[in-house]
């Protein structure tokens, strides 16, 4: 490591304890949007992040946290417990799962035990999920916990497509990346089409994320799609941020 690469990370570890430390955090709470009445039936828990005046991206964030594993078990913690604390009222809420938490392993049962204290939640298996665990062992777990999840990002590049997760699984997304290909490519709305029909006899529910027009919902109001979430309801996003 660099003289130069060995600072940089060094400040990036500070950023982030400084983050959790002026508990300069909070979360975006972005609404899931019936297509058959368009009210509003849960909400996806967001992590947003600020350092001095400037917003830092989740990506960003967790990025640094990944590299230190006790460092990210923390944050985690605090994060969710926040997300929860401040939930919007008798909705469902999808709280996302990165399941490097699970590298601590001598306090795996901490996170689990925390999750069994709430109700009415999904669990959103983030994209990298697949890079850090064993994902076969992982849903095994979800399911003798009986837990519901969602499979995020699907469509997205690099993203979780598995057989065994679209069988798993209690709700399907699709990225905002099958929208863009759907108005670019026509014949890509048979595969959505053909997809929606298989979850839906399978006994799932599927989310079009990236939603920003009415002519967006329409689509995915005509494709039979259950949920969108999206910019066109950003008037509807909740956000809470704790900046004690």
């Amino acid at each position: 490591m660099s003289r130069n690469t060995f600072f940089e990370t060094m400040n990036s570890i500070e950023m982030v304890k400084t983050i959790l430390k002026d508990k300069s955090y909070g979360v975006e709470y972005q609404p899931f949007v019936s297509t058959k009445n368009e009210k509003i039936v849960a909400y996806e828990a967001l992590s947003r992040f600020q350092y001095v005046t400037k917003a830092i991206s989740p990506e960003v964030f967790f990025g640094i946290c990944h590299d230190f594993t006790e460092l990210f078990f923390e944050a985690e913690q605090i994060l969710k417990k926040f997300q929860f604390e401040n939930r919007p009222k008798n909705k469902k809420l999808f709280v996302n799962f990165d399941p490097h938490i699970l590298l601590e392993k001598e306090r795996i049962n901490e996170v689990f035990n925390f999750f069994s204290m709430q109700k009415n939640f999904v669990i959103e298996l983030v994209e990298n999920s697949h890079e850090s665990v064993n994902t076969s062992k992982l849903l095994n777990i979800f399911e003798n916990l009986q837990y519901d999840f969602a499979v995020d990002d699907f469509f997205k590049e690099n993203s979780m497509l598995s057989l065994k997760l679209l069988k798993k699984c209690n709700y399907l997304k699709l990225d905002k990346d099958t929208l863009k290909e759907m108005n670019s490519n026509k014949s890509f709305i048979h595969v959505v089409e053909g997809l929606v029909k298989c979850s839906h006899e399978l006994g799932k529910e599927i989310v079009l994320e990236g939603v920003e027009s009415r002519k967006d919902f329409e689509l995915a109001k005509r494709l039979n799609i259950d949920y969108v979430q999206g910019f066109l309801f950003r008037s509807q996003f909740i956000k809470k941020m704790h900046f004690g």
